[in-house]
């Protein structure tokens, strides 16, 4: 989410709008930030402190437009909107299940705008009931140029003829890691994987799955690892990394069997390196891949297809090649980061110009037209 935001905010003052960062605590957002010269608050101290700091800064800046991308900001934008009397943009990238508490339906309700990561996200934040209006803006990406070629990866990861995925995610029960590790068991167990391949420089290979995230899951998942006898020849940890977009380049395949998603970044970005992609039917998922099109689309919570799914890829790799070749035109054309905020864009001028929300949740009479002098993200 930091790169999201950060992005966002870089394109928004290339198109000449005085962007700035609000960042709730010291972290990654403010080192980030930092480093590619971008104008960042960051609050310090308890939460009262942090709330009069935020203030205090709001005060200061008077933007126009107040972007808030989770519960916890939106909390911190709905008082700089009743400071300034800013308008007050809301993006739901998937945080929101079921009810919603009072206290928030009220900071929903002061928002001029709610925007879903997808139209799935959209439509589960229209189902609660708090605001009659969401729109859905999909998640973008930008595709840079490789920084790392496929030998220079495999070298330094000391990958062999391995057929090799990738699984980048926090580990977090949702993402689904104890089903990858109990498909890659039954690959192992019933040799689903690489008995006669198509290709010829891939025989005698197996299946690997490299893991990177860190997370509250993580102990259990490598015990999970250490009781099913999956060693590193099948699974190996890399931890958190930084760079999992230029590792990208030296993969066979990207897998992510989640049960629950918005509208995941990593996949738009394993598909835009031509990865044919194995994931699940949740939330966003299904609006960018189409199974057997771009990659292989697999139920939730069910090791033993995710396995045949693997193994399926494996066995004939030129298939799973015209998959990622589909996927990346599919990024390219639908999916762009350029595309995404010239949305977020035409949004916020929409909201620029449309009747105020008023304290009580609704929207004022009359109407309130100006050019955008600035936004704070």
């Amino acid at each position: 989410m930091e790169h999201f935001v950060l992005r966002l905010v870089e394109v928004q003052r290339q198109q000449g709008h005085d962007a700035s960062i609000l960042a709730l605590r010291p972290g990654p957002l403010e080192d980030l930030a930092r480093e590619r010269g971008l104008p960042a608050t960051v609050l310090q101290g308890n939460k009262i402190e942090r709330l009069a700091r935020a203030a205090a800064a709001f005060g200061v800046a008077r933007p126009q437009i107040i972007h808030a991308h989770n519960p916890t900001s939106l909390h911190y934008a709905t008082l700089g909107k009743l400071i300034t009397r800013s308008r007050l943009v809301y993006t739901d990238h998937a945080q929101t299940r079921g009810i919603i508490r009072v206290p928030s339906q009220y900071e929903w309700r002061q928002a001029d705008a709610v925007v879903g990561c997808s139209q799935d996200t959209a439509d589960r934040c229209g189902a609660v009931g708090v605001v009659d209006e969401i729109t859905a803006i999909h998640n973008g990406i930008e595709i840079p140029p490789a920084k790392k070629t496929r030998e220079q990866v495999r070298s330094e990861l000391k990958l062999g003829n391995e057929y090799v995925g990738i699984f980048p995610a926090a580990f977090h029960r949702v993402k689904g890691h104890d089903v990858l590790l109990r498909a890659l068991a039954i690959l192992r167990d019933e040799d689903l994987e690489l008995t006669a391949t198509a290709d010829p420089r891939m025989s005698e290979t197996r299946v690997r799955v490299l893991v990177a995230g860190d997370g509250d899951e993580r102990d259990r998942i490598h015990a999970l690892a250490k009781e099913l006898k999956l060693g590193p020849e099948w699974v190996t940890f890399l931890g958190f990394r930084k760079d999992v977009p230029d590792l990208l380049a030296g993969m066979d395949f990207f897998v992510l069997p989640s049960r629950m998603e918005g509208l995941p970044l990593s996949i738009l970005e394993a598909m835009a390196r031509e990865l044919p992609v194995v994931v699940t039917p949740v939330g966003g998922v299904p609006e960018v891949v189409t199974d057997d099109v771009h990659g292989l689309v697999v139920p939730v919570d069910d090791p033993r297809a995710l396995a045949e799914a693997i193994g399926r890829l494996a066995e004939d790799p030129q298939v799973g090649k015209a998959m990622g070749q589909r996927g990346k035109r599919r990024v390219e054309e639908d999916f762009s980061f350029s595309k995404m905020a010239r949305k977020y864009e035409d949004l916020y001028l929409r909201v620029l110009e449309s009747p105020r929300i008023g304290l009580a949740g609704r929207r004022a009479t009359g109407s309130s037209a100006g050019s955008e002098r600035g936004s704070a993200t």
